[in-house]
């Protein structure tokens, strides 16, 4: 009778031990699907994390843009820093910092206006060209930037470091474009000319075309 019991009880303990085994298991494998659905393995990341992206639109506008010219460039630039005595605009003696900067982009010039067409004649248009813009740019795909040379003097330790990042920014500004806008007048003036001629000739080929320029 006592053997009876004795067994009865080790079984009665070993399913209590079975059971708490199977709940322990449970929860491991659930823990395991739930970390698993959140993009983590053992708490390790997924290779197949997710990204979240906020994207802002803070203008928008319609825009009738024409590129007549297209000017590659490639500019140099020498930057020069170095600390001031304190109090005075004397340079300290061996403090300087330089900087060469090469930077390559094609610019664009053309008009962002819509031009004036009105017939003054049979076959003869008169064509009012708007003042030109800056369209934009667009930086060299294999080599838009890069740092030349850096260098410092003996003490330049004292002198701030060289802003390359906002010396490329000044370099593309409307600014600075403008200046080239201007060297390159004429050829964006003859590329107009070109471009209008040929679309009149679309549809009337015996077109004259007789050009007011604002620039």
């Amino acid at each position: 009778m006592f053997a009876i019991k004795k067994t009865f009880s080790w079984l009665k303990n070993t399913r209590v031990s079975l059971l708490v085994l199977l709940i322990v298991f449970l929860g491991l494998v659930g823990g395991y699907f739930y970390a698993y659905t959140k993009g983590f393995r053992f708490g390790q990341q997924a290779a197949n994390g997710t990204r979240q992206s906020t994207l802002v639109t803070k203008k928008l506008e319609s825009a009738s843009e024409v590129v007549f010219l297209n000017v590659g460039i490639q500019r140099v630039d020498k930057i020069e820093k170095n600390s001031k005595i304190p109090g005075t605009n004397v340079t300290v003696p061996m403090s300087s910092k330089k900087a060469i900067i090469i930077l390559n982009y094609t610019a664009k010039f053309g008009i962002k206006e819509k031009v004036s067409v009105k017939q003054v004649g049979q076959h003869k248009y008169q064509v009012t060209i708007p003042k030109y813009q800056v369209i934009g740019f667009q930086l060299d795909e294999n080599s838009p930037y890069e740092l030349y040379s850096a260098s410092g003097e003996f003490l330049s330790y004292s002198t701030e470091n060289i802003d390359t990042g906002k010396a490329v920014t000044d370099a593309l500004s409307d600014k600075e474009q403008a200046k080239y806008l201007e060297a390159y007048k004429e050829q964006i003036t003859q590329s107009a000319k070109d471009y209008y001629t040929l679309l009149a000739k679309g549809f009337d080929s015996k077109a004259q075309l007789v050009f007011t320029n604002r620039n």
